[in-house]
């Protein structure tokens, strides 16, 4: 009964083990088999619904730089700015114009409606501020290398505009845009490629409920995942014309809703950003979790706007340079129809310290004003994410446009932008958590049943083999050594014959 007991634990445990084996090798790949096909974007299933219409409530805050003291400003004191904000807008997305197409990809426009949230903001959309005039330090910057008469003429146009360096508008005109005679004006002499799309002007100008942006992105499949809702074209280019070289050009990267599954803390993710007309990269920051799920949090590099000498491959970037930017900056001029606009994170966050120096009223902080996303690295799904960006003007001065008079050189900050989604749906929450903790919690579960209980049974059973084995050749000694049982083998049965002294014949 003993030798069953010790050969069914033997097996058993045995069996365990190599349980337990078979699931590191092939308990992941099974389970990202089962995932990848729930990730399948495919007419009439639950995936493809969510693309059309993401079950998320994002949300766009607005900080406005107030200027306190503009006209001592001209006069040559540093300006003092004001954060004013945030003054809020509930999102509502959905993706028009979804076509699958044969090579694996899917092509659509994400249409945003905006609607202003009172109980989320400062103010009213009616609040005032008073900023720097944007159309009419984009018309100077413009005309700074042109011929002293045009310039002069210029000056008179202005003045008979009436118009100055800084303007006082309403939230409402500033985000949704209001008519400017200086751009209606613009539009008869600039070229082409310097004009702006419209009269008025406005930071989200013709945005509410538009979409104009036609991405085709891959789908993946199950058994390739590598780029899964990674960008393949932007408005049908591979390649957009503003930088120096091809690599800067290519359009890649995520538009911000996902990313490839099984993300590790040593990749280098991109995102493609419209305002910046280019692909930033994010690298892990560190170890995060949110709503009881583990997670990664990717940002931007300290050096993704450093100057040449810091990051070369800025170079690129270096349009109309030597000498460039950099320093925390972004020049994105190029692509935003000549104006002196200047990207930096808000606050001059990571930027050179004389940009911060130059004016009172701005304190960085990374926890406010850092851009961040929080992926689920099993999926590559956003746990949250945080886009943040600060638009600043170069400004110059032309000492022949005397309606500029006091402007100089130096970067003027304007406005931030944060958007994104504050919290996750709840259903989503659920399903997201069970997906990335519950294959996590079966694997360790079986590894721990097979391989304690699997070892135990394995030891158990051979030491009771090796204890029966024990046992077996002690008694073999033990009969061996009998002095009966050496008699027997002698053939002798007469006990006198074992005495010491054997009487003789």
């Amino acid at each position: 009964m003993r030798c069953i007991c010790a050969g069914l634990s033997t097996v058993l445990g045995a069996a365990l083990v190599v349980l337990g084996g078979l699931t590191i090798v092939y308990y992941e790949p099974f389970v990202n088999k089962l995932i990848y096909e729930q990730m399948q974007i495919k007419n009439g299933t639950e995936m493809f619904e969510n693309f059309v219409r993401p079950p998320v409530v994002p949300y766009l805050q607005i900080y406005f730089f107030n200027v306190t003291n503009h006209e001592e400003f001209l006069q040559g004191s540093k300006p003092m700015l004001q954060e004013v904000g945030p003054y809020s807008y509930r999102q509502e997305w959905e993706k028009v114009n979804v076509t699958i197409h044969a090579n694996g990809t899917i092509s659509s426009a994400l249409k945003k409606t905006y609607f202003f949230d009172r109980e989320k903001s400062v103010g009213p959309e009616s609040d005032q501020v008073t900023v720097l005039n944007v159309p009419m330090v984009t018309a100077v910057w413009q005309v700074r290398f042109t011929p002293r008469f045009i310039q002069l003429i210029f000056s008179s146009m202005l003045e008979v505009l009436k118009e100055r360096p800084f303007a006082t508008h309403n939230i409402s005109e500033l985000v949704w845009g209001y008519e400017d005679p200086l751009l209606k004006m613009a539009r008869d002499i600039l070229p082409p490629h310097q004009r702006m799309p419209s009269d008025s002007f406005g930071f989200f100008n013709n945005q509410n409920g538009s979409a104009n942006l036609l991405l085709n992105q891959f789908l993946g499949s199950v058994e390739d995942m590598s780029q899964y809702l990674q960008i393949d074209w932007a408005n049908r280019e591979n390649y957009l014309d503003y930088w120096l070289t091809d690599e800067c050009n290519r359009v890649h990267g995520s538009d911000g809703s996902g990313w490839p599954p099984n993300i590790n803390r040593t990749d280098t993710l991109y995102i493609f950003n419209k305002a910046l007309c280019r692909a930033l990269p994010l690298t892990f920051e560190r170890d995060i979790e949110q709503y009881g799920i583990k997670g990664y949090r990717f940002t931007p590099p300290k050096n993704v706007f450093a100057d040449v000498s810091v990051n070369p491959e800025n170079e690129c970037y270096c349009v109309g340079g030597p000498p460039c930017l950099g320093g925390g900056l972004f020049n994105a001029s190029i692509c935003q129809f000549g104006s002196p606009a200047v990207v930096s994170w808000p606050h001059f966050y990571q930027a050179d310290k004389k940009y911060l120096d130059a004016v009172d009223g701005l304190s960085p902080d990374p926890e406010k004003h850092s851009f961040f996303v929080d992926l689920s690295p099993r999926t590559g799904v956003p746990l949250a994410a945080e886009g943040k960006i600060q638009i600043n003007m170069a400004l110059t001065n032309v000492s022949e446009i005397k309606p500029a008079n006091g402007l100089r050189p130096m970067i003027f900050p304007v406005v931030w932008f944060q958007d994104g989604v504050p919290r996750m749906p709840d259903e989503v929450i659920e399903k997201l958590r069970m997906v990335s903790n519950l294959p996590e919690t079966i694997k360790i579960t079986i590894l721990t049943l097979s391989f304690v209980f699997g070892c135990v049974m394995l030891v158990g059973g051979i030491t009771i083999f090796v204890t029966m084995c024990s046992a077996c050749v002690s008694d073999s000694d033990d009969e061996s050594t009998d002095p009966n049982t050496l008699s027997r083998l002698h053939g002798h049965t007469n006990p006198t014959m074992d005495t010491k002294y054997p009487e003789k014949d």
